[in-house]
């Protein structure tokens, strides 16, 4: 199954300030979404309300499964169809294996299944070595490439993952790229949130900017990044400052 979302005319106010201004977009499966901008643009808030975290105050969100199908109602077998990995994700208190195996089980994957999905996981993720270790003994980078390797296992058909690489090293980076790129060829729709204008040229099919919580301008990498329609969206990728 695939699964995918559509976004119209987003809204959100937090008290008297607007952080979200008529938003739309699609997020297509088998495709990975790159989403960048300044700090305070509206970028996580957005991911929230795509991953039912948070609640819009205008506009739609709607998800199909498959195409032409009628819209999902929302509710728990819509949520584990999804995963949204935040900047700082956290740990429970176990083994590594058994915070990769808990969403599986959770899931109802039982037996050998958890298992060979587990040790799949933590091999494509380079952390297998690790697998007995306590989650709270692993550093930031490999705690944040086990969140990454959780979700990884879940096999979700829409994945989130805001500033993904940012405690990670070079070689850390390169494997948790791969993952992505092989749950978007599965036929996942993989959305990242970057401040890292390369990683979004390199992996994206799409790129969508934002500024002020608007959504400024889209396009494939190369139409954003080599000849953007709006001043402010080349202003930002030449590295200038934006007010």
């Amino acid at each position: 199954m695939s699964l995918k979302g559509t976004l119209k005319d987003i809204e959100k106010r937090f008290g008297g300030r607007t952080v979200l201004s008529g938003v739309s977009c699609t997020l297509s499966p088998g495709e990975i979404s790159a989403v960048i901008g300044p700090n305070g643009s509206g970028k996580t808030t957005l991911m929230r309300i795509i991953a039912r975290l948070e609640g819009q105050d205008g506009g739609s969100v709607t998800y199909m499964s498959g195409e032409g199908e009628a819209a999902l109602s929302p509710g728990l077998e819509l949520m584990r169809r999804m995963t949204f990995i935040p900047q700082n994700p956290l740990l429970f208190r176990a083994t590594l294996y058994n915070n990769i195996a808990f969403g599986l089980k959770a899931r109802g994957v039982k037996g050998w299944e958890v298992a060979r999905r587990v040790r799949e996981a933590l091999e494509a993720g380079g952390l297998w070595h690790l697998s007995g270790e306590q989650g709270q003994n692993l550093s930031g980078g490999e705690a944040q490439r086990a969140a990454i390797i959780r979700a990884y296992a879940l096999r979700p058909e829409l994945i989130m993952l805001d500033e993904p690489s940012s405690n990670l090293d070079p070689e850390g980076g390169v494997l948790m790229e791969r993952l992505m790129l092989e749950m978007a060829h599965s036929g996942a729709a993989v959305v990242l949130v970057t401040h890292n204008l390369f990683q979004a040229r390199r992996l994206s099919d799409r790129v969508f900017f934002m500024y002020g919580g608007r959504l400024v301008e889209s396009g494939t990498p190369k139409e954003l990044f080599t000849s953007p329609k709006d001043e402010l969206t080349r202003k930002f990728i030449s590295g200038e400052v934006v007010f």
